[in-house]
């Protein structure tokens, strides 16, 4: 539905797929880990899965076999109606009624999933199965972890039987629709647009936007699609040939200003308003942390922010060496006392703490504050002394054009600080990180545990080396 030249693609040009991302990889494993746990809720079941699980036909044999032998638990129930495949987590049978539930590792219910059951719904009942109801099963954002984990908690039951049948006439006109697009000899013709992202980033954006040239428009960020496609619509392809007037915001012009100036625009005034805020000494602090579906420790809750790591860089005074201090939880105990010991030992000395996008590390502190209320007046401490780095880019009072309208420091920092980058680092973004941790927590080779471990330390401690070196060019500004 989001677009027949993806179908096309998927069908006949599956080669042309982009590579699925480590990030991207990590949300299928982990929707996959839910679906297995899910299982347990209705528990004695048989997998209808083929030993060849790409053998589609395999599968609904199986299930119809399974059925007609009076199982009544199945999970990875598949069917097949008028070309159509459908495969369902789990089919139930109670009370001599069959009742399908779909799992979903999301903590809501999008209109995306909807029409997922409601394509699931059509496919078993025309299959000659009669639904008496059809649930998506999804986490429960409000459970708490109490000794081991109650799936009932941890889960919640919709019913989406209702909607399932609202949209039977839409699902079949798609399912016709894209029949037609399938049949078709040529590829359809489908320039690129606002459904490249919509209701998912698709998954063939290298093939289709090949031709987009370097300094596009779509480099502008914080604009809707929408205006930026209108933009390219009418001729304007890169930014250079954006008209002096246009519709778009104040922060998008500054960025079109920068590029065709090819040079930095800087408000000085409100640069040093915001290096008044600041006093030595002087910490740069960086925090990592992961976010298990499944609570792992007492008292968390399922996606709950878990500090494992943190970095800090420290300066007594504008002219002292620089020093570092760093934390790198176990992964297999709790990480969050150990990791506030030390990060309120490391921080016991007056001065401000300069931190890159507030929210989190925020975030972080205030929900330890909970778990260890102890801690309360040393907490509000350090959150007291908290300063925002982000705050001169995010306003644009300081704008380089290579940051590509986007105030986050791994675009920040080559743009300020063109020697320093994440290129060569084998970690480097935060959801790599999350995955890596993660993944300590089942590795037996030690090698394998130590290399990721010094990978896990370089990339955090990266994060604040940058936010030093963009200060200095901040400070270098208003001198």
């Amino acid at each position: 539905m989001q677009c027949s030249k993806s179908l096309y693609l998927y069908k006949y040009f599956i080669q042309k797929r982009d590579a699925i991302s480590s990030e991207q990889q990590a949300i299928f494993n982990r929707g996959n880990n839910v679906g297995l746990l899910a299982q347990k809720l209705f528990p004695g079941g048989t997998d209808a899965t083929p030993a060849k699980r790409s053998n589609n036909i395999a599968a609904v044999e199986n299930t119809k076999k399974l059925i007609e032998s009076g199982v009544e638990v199945i999970y990875e129930a598949a069917f097949q109606h008028n070309q159509v495949l459908a495969i369902l987590d789990i089919l139930v049978k109670k009370d001599n009624q069959w009742y399908a539930y779909e799992v979903k590792s999301s903590t809501k219910i999008s209109p995306t999933y909807l029409l997922d059951a409601s394509l699931q719904y059509w496919v078993i009942t025309n299959s000659g199965i009669p639904l008496a109801d059809i649930s998506l099963i999804i986490i429960n954002n409000q459970y708490i972890r109490k000794g081991n984990v109650d799936l009932n908690g941890l889960f919640s039951i919709k019913s989406v039987l209702k909607e399932a049948l609202n949209n039977q006439t839409l699902v079949e006109e798609n399912i016709f629709r894209s029949k037609s697009v399938v049949d078709t000899p040529a590829e359809p013709d489908v320039k690129i647009g606002e459904q490249c992202f919509s209701p998912y980033t698709c998954d063939f954006m290298g093939n289709c936007w090949k031709n987009v040239p370097p300094n596009s428009i779509f480099e502008i960020t914080g604009v809707k699609k929408s205006e930026l496609f209108d933009l390219y619509n009418k001729g304007f392809k890169t930014i250079e040939q954006i008209p002096e007037k246009n519709e778009l915001d104040k922060n998008a012009n500054i960025h079109i200003q920068a590029i065709k100036q090819k040079q930095a625009i800087v408000d000085k005034a409100a640069v040093s308003n915001f290096l008044n805020k600041i006093t030595y000494p002087l910490f740069f602090m960086d925090f990592e942390t992961f976010m298990p579906a499944v609570p792992l420790y007492e008292h968390t809750k399922p996606y709950q922010h878990l500090p494992f790591q943190y970095s800090l860089h420290y300066k007594k005074d504008k002219n002292a060496p620089l020093q570092h201090f760093e934390f790198l939880a176990e992964p297999d105990v709790d990480p969050r006392k150990a990791f506030l010991s030390a990060l309120l030992k490391d921080t016991e000395a007056e001065g401000t703490i300069l931190v890159y996008d507030i929210l989190m590390e925020r975030n972080v502190l205030n929900g330890l504050k909970k778990d260890f209320p102890e801690f309360i007046s040393e907490i509000e401490n350090r959150l007291s002394r908290m300063v925002d780095l982000v705050q001169p880019f995010q306003e644009r009072s300081y704008y380089h054009p290579a940051m590509k309208n986007s105030f986050s420091i791994k675009n920040v920092l080559p743009a300020l600080v063109p020697e320093l980058n994440y290129s060569n680092l084998k970690i480097a973004s935060g959801s790599v990180a999350m995955i890596a941790f993660e993944n300590l927590k089942k590795e037996t080779d030690m090698f394998r545990i130590l290399e990721t471990k010094e990978q896990l330390l370089e990339y955090c401690k990266m994060d604040t080396l940058a936010m030093v070196k963009v200060f200095e060019v901040l400070e270098r500004e208003i001198v």
